[in-house]
């Protein structure tokens, strides 16, 4: 591919961040103000309930403030503050601190600090090219591929912290790295900061902080040694960053800490002990609903299919593998090494957990995006223009597929319409625990009976009297999504009762026959082509929350 000009370089720059942002802000309101995302809801809740505090001294005094969970009745709470407090202040002043717009707000907060994600690959890979003598264009490549990953697309449509973790992290490894080759004082302070306001969104951004102290420490080194002289330098340079980390954490979330006093240190003990009790509810072991859908789920194995079918594509996916390889095979540098040793160990990390969510790899993504454009580009110097097409098209088919649920009704609110028109009024209608009841209040409350099958709960003879007892009653029953008959069959040690009652109402084989199903399943029908791609086999979270199956089935007595 022939060289571009600099304005022609700008221009493409500039399409690319037009792009991601065009994904990223797409229709925000894309559920119509219904709040599916648990977690969204959660921080609008504790949002919507907080106050200004009377002065910022009373703002960072976790005993007093009007900002702090535990002071507003929400005293289990291991997020980090900075997101909602700065959605917060913004809501109030801009006339939008009410429920529905609060979280409208946040997600363009979130959409936005996503899309200075994409800036900052392109200007990472921009020192790896200068460092490592990349090619030029692996950098445009490279933007173009974290604008365009799904997964980061779909963070930014709610208001959750991970996005703001994502990109306060990466900005802190940007900065720290630029500071390693410029030995430019302001670069340390920068990435101080942001990894002050990384913690502050989430505690979990410690897991970058292997990487800043590599390069800090390489920042004075000659040949990979370190020479007594030059300790010193890097003590204080040490000293200087934890303390503007520091201040700038306490500042981000006073409420991490256990006083206002900011020359005290000592973490929160309330906050100490939410980790603990998250920590316990993350136990397979522990007969938590949300918990059940990762008692069998193979280590490693599980999220490498998730971040490669679902987080990226497959064709991305492919160029990650390509990139892998160029670098392990032509580029034999210490820093490349480190970078992508510690990819690999979080990845290997984060997928022996117990709980392996999506989005608890979201750190790894930026750095996938130059991998990616690394290989994309060295693929594109050994390949003819045929196969490199086949191969973008590859890369560029799921997120135009995966967009296509933003282009229409989400499910839950084109069901509600169907129940409130297809329903008789005073029906009764069985939902079940855990899940979103339908109908959803579109216009007012729903005229109908709804009771909460206990779908969860252990399966003994007093559940079972209880659920036939309600399902001899009911005269419709709802599913609002897969989070009990995608996760209940498979443990069916715990629940086999239940497991054989989802077998044989999917089967027909029960009083209840199935009359209406929604889906949204990513398309290109949005586009004329009649291509669909079903994805109900992904992570629970990545469907359940945008785009949910719903199925209704009828009482037939």
């Amino acid at each position: 591919m022939k060289a571009f000009s600099f304005t022609n370089k700008k221009l493409i720059l500039i399409l690319i961040i037009l792009l991601g942002a065009f994904f990223r802000f797409y229709d925000l309101n894309f559920d119509q103000n219904e709040h599916l995302h648990p977690d969204e809801r959660f921080l609008t809740l504790v949002g919507s309930a907080m106050k200004l505090p009377a002065s910022f001294a009373d703002y960072l005094n976790p005993k007093v403030s009007t900002m702090n969970p535990a002071n507003i009745n929400y005293s289990f709470y291991v997020y980090g503050t900075f997101p909602v407090v700065v959605d917060k202040v913004l809501a109030i002043a801009t006339g939008n601190d009410n429920y529905n717009d609060f979280t409208l707000l946040g997600r363009g907060l979130s959409a936005f600090v996503d899309l200075l994600v994409v800036i900052f690959v392109f200007k990472t890979a921009e020192l790896f090219e200068k460092k490592y003598k990349l090619h030029s264009q692996v950098k445009y490549w490279a933007a173009f591929f974290y604008a365009i990953t799904v997964f980061p697309i779909q963070l930014s449509h709610f208001f959750a912290v991970d996005t703001f973790l994502n990109a306060f992290t990466f900005i802190s490894f940007y900065c720290a790295f630029r500071y390693s080759i410029t030995k430019q004082y302001q670069f340390l302070l920068i990435c101080g900061v942001f990894f002050g306001l990384a913690i502050a969104s989430k505690a979990t951004a410690v897991f970058i902080s292997p990487l800043l102290l590599y390069f800090f420490i390489i920042t004075y080194s000659n040949d990979r040694r370190v020479a007594k002289k030059d300790i010193i330098k890097i003590v204080r340079d040490l000293i200087l960053f934890g303390i503007v980390t520091y201040f700038i954490g306490r500042i981000g979330d006073p409420y991490l800490f256990q006083t206002g006093n900011l020359l005290d240190p000592r973490p929160s003990q309330l906050f100490l002990a939410n980790l603990k009790q998250l920590q316990a509810l993350s136990n397979p072991q522990a007969w938590y609903p949300p918990g059940v859908q990762w008692v069998h789920k193979t280590p490693v194995l599980f999220g490498l299919k998730n971040l490669s079918l679902y987080g990226v594509g497959i064709g991305y996916a492919f160029c990650i593998i390509l990139g892998i390889f160029f670098l392990v095979k032509k580029i034999r540098n210490t820093d490349f090494s480190i970078i992508y040793m510690w990819v690999f160990f979080l990845f290997l990390y984060q997928s022996l957990q117990s709980v392996q969510t999506m989005r608890y790899f979201i750190l790894l993504y930026p750095f996938l995006a130059i991998l990616a454009g690394v290989g994309f580009t060295y693929f594109a110097k050994k390949t003819n223009k045929i196969v490199l097409g086949i191969l973008l098209f590859a890369v560029v088919i799921w997120p135009l597929l995966f967009f296509s649920i933003y282009t229409k009704p989400i499910t839950i609110v084109s069901a509600s319409y169907w129940i409130y028109k297809n329903i008789p009024a005073n029906s009764l209608i069985l939902t079940e625990a855990w899940d979103d009841a339908l109908p959803l209040p579109i216009d007012g409350e729903p005229s109908y009976t709804i009771k909460e099958l206990p779908v969860f709960d252990p399966d003994t003879p007093q559940k079972w009297q209880k659920m036939n007892q309600m399902l001899n009653q009911g005269d419709y029953y709802i599913l609002s999504s897969n989070r009990g008959w995608g996760s209940i069959p498979t443990v069916p040690e715990r629940y086999p009762k239940m497991t054989k009652f989802y077998e044989d109402l999917f089967a027909g084989k029960t009083d209840y026959k199935k009359v209406a199903e929604f889906t949204s399943f990513p398309s290109l029908t949005y586009l004329g082509i009649p291509i669909t791609i079903p994805d109900e086999n992904a992570e629970e979270a990545f469907t359940v929350y945008d785009h949910p199956i719903v199925m209704i089935f009828k009482h037939v007595r």
